[in-house]
């Protein structure tokens, strides 16, 4: 069972570093069972960021123009 939880933890760890630097995503949330943790401001604007899972976020590679 640790190794579950260290394993979500290490990819949680570098889903942040990974696409932390994104200029729309305004917080990624800590809690790693969450399956949308990212807040995105993309298409919603800063005021209501949408919650999006990783998969989505890395499909929109915004975060490679950090």
């Amino acid at each position: 069972m640790n190794e579950v939880v260290q394993l979500k933890n290490d990819v949680h760890r570098l889903t942040v570093e990974l696409i932390g630097g994104c200029k729309y995503c305004s917080m990624i949330s800590t809690n790693v069972d969450f399956k949308t943790p990212i807040y995105c401001t993309k298409f919603t604007g800063a005021v209501h960021p949408t919650c999006v899972d990783v998969n989505t976020c890395l499909a929109c590679r915004e975060y490679k123009n950090h």
